[in-house]
């Protein structure tokens, strides 16, 4: 399955190194959404994907299409201002067994983290993806391992000039 993720750029050493990319809890850019998080790794491992007490690896169904499409997404989730902040950042294009990823609507999970974290009520996933999932398809991965990754590149800011079809 093809998927594109958006990591610090750090991560480049680690895949080098120990060959994967695991979630880190005190990495998360937001640590109130533990928990969360934490439903999507009991959802995970009722699936059969192992996190080892991780957080998963968060991914986004398709290619890395170089596009103003990344961009906006990448744009919309770590909020970048400044060419350093881009900087951060490398979007990696990978190839992942079917089996190592669970798909989710995006939608669906904004309103389970809405529920759980601002309303404060108790609430549940819907886990299926309609046809046409208009807020897009996520895709969680217990970890990202070298062999997955067909490249890398550095996040680029939107560009109005791009007419998000190339």
């Amino acid at each position: 399955m093809r998927l594109w993720t958006v990591q610090h750029r750090a991560v480049l050493d680690s895949l080098e190194t120990g060959g994967e990319l695991a979630g880190d809890w005190g990495r998360l850019l937001v640590s109130s959404y533990q928990p969360v998080y934490e439903e999507m790794v009991a959802e995970m491992a009722r699936r059969g994907l192992d996190c080892r007490g991780r957080p998963p690896m968060w991914a986004w169904l398709g290619p890395d299409t170089r596009d103003n499409a990344v961009a906006v997404t990448a744009e919309a989730l770590l909020c970048p201002e400044t060419d350093e902040e881009y900087a951060r950042y490398v979007v990696l294009d990978l190839d992942v067994p079917d089996e190592m990823v669970l798909l989710s609507s995006y939608g669906r999970w904004n309103d389970f983290i809405y529920a759980i974290l601002l309303d404060g009520r108790p609430a549940t996933m819907d886990w299926s993806i309609d046809r046409e999932e208009l807020a897009g398809v996520q895709a969680c991965l217990p970890r990202v391992l070298a062999r997955y990754v067909l490249g890398t590149r550095p996040l680029e800011p939107f560009d109005p000039e791009k007419d998000g079809d190339s």
